[in-house]
């Protein structure tokens, strides 16, 4: 499981077929996002990310034996018509930092509101974007907005619609072909397998940050919209075009590029 660079990742994509689609590979839902979106013709090349965030711990080393199941249900689906690229772990720990880590404070007393949960998530979305501008420009996510009935703030409408809104401004697409799909039965009927959600993945140190003792999830809309809006908003815009057009960005230059843009914090 060795972590390649954005330049090296660069340098292995060269003789990757133009349309290639990056899948994000983490959990149960984004094999099957992959595998539901791969039923579209126009999508018949897909390279795997798997990604991290520095709150994650547990067993990595699933991923490898998930990827090759995926490989096989593939296989078994399309022959040799469809084709999942080999796995590459790709996370940048500096940039998770920024966004999620470094202004907290800032963000609690201007709005009141703080879960790094959904700026978690916008950091997979925002991390893959510069590959999949050197491919298709698509990313396939497996964001669903209803787990069986339990909603989670990080798949919320308002955070899916803004990490779809963020990658349309920085000229990519962000396929979620799961995202209306509530009945946790039916995503395992799409995987063909059985998986049970939360086995077989790593965990993360801030999960059911935002639920109560007794299991209800409570946020204010208001809050949440307003964090978006003046805070995720503009900071992965800002940090996705450093990161487009620069590449390989240091923690200095990105904190300096949002002091640059001086609207946020």
């Amino acid at each position: 499981m060795k972590q390649k660079s954005l330049t090296e990742i660069y340098h292995l994509i060269k003789g990757l077929p133009q349309d290639t689609v990056i899948g994000e590979f983490a959990g149960r839902d984004s094999v099957a996002a992959i595998l539901k979106a791969m039923e579209e013709d126009s999508i018949n090349n897909i390279l795997p990310i798997a990604s991290f965030a520095p709150t994650e711990y547990g067993n990595f080393e699933i991923l490898e034996s998930n990827y090759n199941k995926m490989v096989e249900r593939t296989k078994a689906l399309y022959g040799n018509k469809k084709t999942i690229f080999p796995l590459i772990y790709y996370s940048n720990f500096d940039l998770w930092a920024v966004m999620n880590g470094r202004f907290v404070d800032s963000i609690i007393k201007k709005f009141n509101f703080y879960t790094p949960c959904v700026g978690c998530h916008a950091y997979f979305h925002l991390l893959r974007i510069p590959i999949a501008l050197k491919l298709s420009k698509k990313i396939i996510a497996g964001e669903r907005e209803s787990h069986d009935g339990r909603i989670k703030i990080n798949q919320s409408a308002e955070a899916l619609n803004a990490y779809d809104r963020i990658a349309k401004d920085l000229k990519a697409e962000l396929i979620m072909p799961i995202r209306h799909v509530a009945d946790g039965d039916q995503i395992e009927k799409i995987i063909g397998w059985e998986w049970k959600e939360g086995k077989d993945h790593q965990r993360c140190a801030f999960s059911k940050n935002y639920v109560s003792i007794d299991g209800q999830v409570s946020y204010d809309k208001a809050a949440l919209k307003e964090y978006i809006d003046k805070y995720l908003y503009p900071v992965c815009i800002t940090l996705g075009e450093l990161l487009v057009n620069k590449g390989e960005a240091s923690l200095g230059e990105m904190i300096q590029s949002l002091k640059d843009r001086g609207d946020i914090i």
